[in-house]
């Protein structure tokens, strides 16, 4: 049996997903030369692939963008289902959603969160990718109004709290790598989340616990890698690989 896929133009370094090498090359093309000065066939020489080979996977540049930057919120939107039907609390639940948020943020060779500061990421072609944004974002709001409207954050109430709490998560974005790779920083940022909201220490320490203990038994995912529970690369809806 011959085997699946395209030919290369030179030999695989690795058994790995195609597609996984591709998102993984074009990533660390997009965040050292730029989107817009990458072309395709440069995405093919680095993995390995002939230019015509690389479009059996992603049909066009746009698309693996479009995938690179679905991967910087659906673990987060995923969980914000899961968290739905867990009774952790709010607090406790707040500090699992800005902790994996944060690491999904911080995993990976490379800093896919970053590309959504490219000016191409604001193109009309990618208007889903803000409007999944802001439904995080809005995810974010309820759990801190409810969570205020129930005693648990007495600063809450204060209309730009959630913002300051996104601000911090999104703030590993521009980070340096040496923060972005130290992997006490998304606990530490969760924590710092729930401080800003006036959440006592004792109760603060309380919800960490918990979080924890939520998240190791929880799915784990990444930003570049597999896919959550399935090790598979997923498109985003609106841009479907073919």
């Amino acid at each position: 049996m011959s085997p699946v896929g395209r030919p290369r133009v030179s030999p695989r370094s690795s058994a790995g997903d195609p597609r996984e090498e591709i998102l993984a090359a074009a990533a660390d093309l997009f965040c050292t030369a730029g989107y817009t000065a990458t072309s395709t066939r440069a995405i093919a020489q680095a993995v390995g692939l002939r230019q015509a080979s690389l479009f059996h996977y992603y049909s066009r540049k746009e698309a693996i963008l479009a995938e690179l930057l679905d991967r910087t919120l659906r673990p987060a939107l995923d969980l914000t289902r899961r968290l739905g039907e867990a009774e952790l609390g709010a607090e406790a639940a707040l500090w699992v959603l800005v902790e994996r948020d944060v690491t999904n943020l911080c995993s990976g060779p490379h800093n896919l969160g970053a590309l959504q500061l490219l000016p191409e990421a604001h193109a009309s072609q990618f208007a889903w990718f803000w409007s999944r944004r802001q439904q995080l974002i809005d995810f974010y709001h309820r759990q801190i109004h409810d969570g205020a409207d129930a005693g648990l954050f007495p600063f809450g109430a204060l209309p730009y709290a959630p913002d300051l709490v996104f601000g911090l998560v999104e703030s590993v974005i521009t980070a340096s790598p040496a923060v972005r790779a130290d992997r006490d920083v998304p606990a530490s940022v969760a924590d710092a989340a729930l401080r800003i909201l006036g959440v006592p220490l004792v109760r603060l320490g309380r919800a960490h616990r918990n979080g924890v203990h939520f998240s190791e038994h929880d799915q784990p995912f990444s930003a570049l890698g597999a896919a959550e529970g399935n090790g598979q690369s997923v498109g985003c809806p609106e841009h479907k690989t073919t």
